[in-house]
């Protein structure tokens, strides 16, 4: 063997090829390892050489690390763990340095301090202090040893003084920022919790700043994956006096229960869910239930865009989770408002807490007496019906009903304060029943627009109308696909015709006027189009139906009109509209309320519902109207009917007023109506 060889490493042999095997998929690591062993394998002789030099390289980068390196990564390290680690090695050191100062002088026996003679240790340690604190303090020292000593120590609480000043100052400003992003604990309790962020939350703020009034303190959080300060602004522009209602703001994922923990969950009286996505609300839903998994310390009130998802979760959630479906809250009432006027503002004034709003109460005392007793029995209250001991909620019971120890009586009053009993009175003389004529329905309903609402707005109205009834679609092709239009609709009673029309308002209003209608049903363009934009165009052709109507070629004619936007409710006014559903207004208004009181859901189902309890405008003439002297008469007489007199409507002005005292003095007449409850159908939990 040539002596060449016998110097080769044992590693450059060569060596046999394993049998194959099937391919396999390698990570980057191991491939970088296979190219590495071919590239030693290819080495020359001189390897051995590079080995060693390698091993030398590779064992040298595994030597520890010197002094200086670890004390810099702990350095380093403590400054990433936050400034009030650094301050306390500041302060440690701070220490440190007084202390040598004070041993220093002790020890080597100093004089001149402050021109005087030998210090202890307890008055060097004073001194040193002083000096670390106080630059100018070592001016007085006699003796150029202490005088040196003393501008060292000097020196060294400049900058460790500065250090601490400007890192406590830093640590507060970064405690601010982070108050400013929202990201601190609630310890709220007993508070309306605002889960999500939409257009509706500063409508349902103000709702619950006007419920909270009465209180002496009221909470509302809100926590949402928005900007603190842009949720704060909004808020304080929408709601300019908050009352006794402290506002609380804090960011985080509506859907992660850790951030859920930031605003107390489980001290919340109500937690209201609001999202435009409704997969966005069925995860909150799951994270609250995994913090309260039977909603005991709160009901939740929740906002769903879809019916099935609506269906969903009160078949899977149980009866503390209220669920309010926008647009078919905005249908329905669109559907009242159609069959009278007055309607919208009677709802309006029962969903909002400015005014007279929706109460329940237990009286003892009514126990026994019959439900026509206990309607006269309430100077400020209209009593409109029971909630039983069996959660069955009964509006416009038999005048005869006898009322329950248990029972909770549903009445209407300006504030829970003024929901009381004055005492029972016998029950005024009132004339005979007067039966009136059925009046007919409408013959020809005019829609000007459209939008994913109309099928819901149609499926209402035709509970309504008789098949005689012809519904008539105008819509721009610009905005919306026509020909989809008729195969969207389910309706059994109406005949629906639907036309495609471009034009302005003006132009829209001259088509439509080529037949005879009784009612005009404006909806905004709500898919395609911006709301402001839909609003604006919805309201230059409630101008133009107003023209016509000004100048007498319309007749009689009903106007409704759909906005999308609160602010705009003023302009709508101006334009003469009978009434006008604004959508975003009153979805917040039923949340609001919903989260105050939860049975309030079974109230305002039964109103909503066609196939419930009716509200309804009669006409005064139907009760006797001149021998109605006062408005505890109109409800004697309304009584008679097996109807509950809730208000009245002035012919004259279009006013609806809503429980007048008992005791107000009446002068109806033919023009004027009252407004009633009547037949009713019980509401189980």
């Amino acid at each position: 063997m040539n002596p060449s060889e016998q110097s080769q490493p044992a590693a450059a042999k060569p060596v046999s090829n394993p049998p194959a095997r099937p391919p396999r998929r390698q990570g980057k690591a191991v491939n970088r390892r296979g190219r590495g062993e071919q590239s030693a394998t290819r080495a020359t002789s001189s390897a051995a050489s590079t080995t060693g030099a390698a091993a030398s390289a590779t064992s040298g980068s595994t030597q520890p690390a010197g002094i200086g390196a670890r004390l810099r990564y702990m350095f380093d390290t403590g400054l990433s763990r936050g400034p009030s680690v650094v301050i306390g090695w500041l302060g440690l050191l701070t220490l440190l340095v007084i202390l040598l100062a004070a041993l220093l002088m002790t020890f080597l026996g100093l004089v001149g301090v402050n021109g005087g003679a030998r210090l202890g240790f307890g008055e060097a340690f004073w001194q040193a202090m002083l000096r670390v604190v106080d630059a100018g303090t070592f001016a007085g020292d006699s003796s150029w040893p202490t005088r040196m000593l003393g501008l060292a120590i000097t020196f060294a609480g400049i900058f460790l003084a500065g250090s601490l000043i400007g890192l406590i100052a830093n640590s507060v400003d970064q405690r601010v920022d982070g108050l400013r992003k929202g990201r601190s604990t609630v310890l709220e309790t007993n508070h309306t919790l605002i889960l999500g962020w939409s257009s509706r939350v500063p409508v349902i703020v103000s709702e619950l700043v006007l419920a909270n009034e009465s209180l002496r303190r009221g909470v509302v959080v809100v926590l949402a994956n928005e900007e603190k300060s842009v949720m704060e602004e909004e808020l304080r522009d929408h709601v300019p006096d908050f009352l006794t209602t402290r506002l609380v703001c804090r960011r985080g994922h509506t859907d992660l229960p850790a951030d859920l923990d930031l605003v107390n969950v489980s001290g919340a009286r109500s937690i209201i869910v609001v999202d435009e996505n409704d997969s966005t609300v069925i995860k909150t839903l799951l994270a609250v239930r995994s913090i309260d998994p039977a909603f005991e310390n709160a009901h939740l009130v929740v906002e769903t865009n879809s019916e099935s998802t609506e269906t969903s979760i009160r078949s899977l959630f149980g009866s503390r989770v209220v669920t309010v479906n926008s647009d078919q809250i905005v249908a329905e009432l669109t559907a009242q408002a159609c069959r009278q006027r007055g309607l919208s503002t009677v709802f309006r004034e029962l969903l909002d807490f400015d005014g007279d709003e929706v109460y329940f109460s237990r009286f003892p005392e009514v126990a026994g007496r019959t439900f026509a007793e206990a309607q006269l029995a309430f100077e400020d209250s209209a009593i409109m019906g029971r909630l039983t001991q069996d959660g069955v909620v009964e509006l416009n019971p038999a005048p005869e009903t006898v009322l329950h120890e248990q029972d909770e009586l549903i009445g209407i009053a300006s504030d829970d304060s003024t929901f009381l009993c004055g005492g029972f009175r016998a029950a005024p003389d009132v004339p005979a029943v007067l039966t009136l004529p059925e009046t007919a329905g409408p013959t020809r309903i005019l829609v000007v627009g459209w939008s994913v609402l109309g099928p819901r707005v149609l499926a209402e109205l035709d509970e309504f109308l008789s098949p005689e009834t012809v519904i008539e679609i105008i819509a721009d092709p610009d905005q919306v696909e026509v020909e989809q239009i008729e195969p969207s609709i389910s309706v059994n009673n109406v005949q629906i015709e639907v036309a495609a029309f471009r034009g302005g308002p003006e132009e829209v209003t001259a088509y439509a006027v080529r037949r005879h209608f009784d009612e005009v049903i404006v909806l905004g363009y709500r898919d395609r189009i911006s709301s402001d934009d839909a609003d604006a165009r919805t309201l230059l052709t409630l101008m133009a139906f107003n023209q016509l109507v000004d100048n007498h070629e319309l007749g009689d004619v009903r106007i409704v009109a759909e906005l999308l936007e609160q602010r705009h409710t003023p302009l709508a006014v101006a334009t003469g509209a009978d009434d006008f559903i604004v959508s975003v207004e009153l979805t917040s208004l039923l949340i609001a309320q919903l989260s105050e009181r939860q049975e309030l859901d079974l109230v305002f189902r039964d109103l909503f519902d066609p196939s419930g309890c009716v509200t309804e405008l009669r006409p005064a003439i139907a009760y006797g109207a001149e021998a109605l002297q006062t408005f505890a008469h109109v409800v004697a007489a309304a009584s008679l009917q097996n109807q509950t007199a809730l208000g009245y409507r002035l012919g004259g002005t279009g006013e609806v007023v809503i429980n007048p005292p008992k005791s107000t003095e009446l002068a109806l007449g033919v023009l004027d109506s009252v407004l009633v409850l009547r037949s009713t159908t019980p509401v189980l939990r």
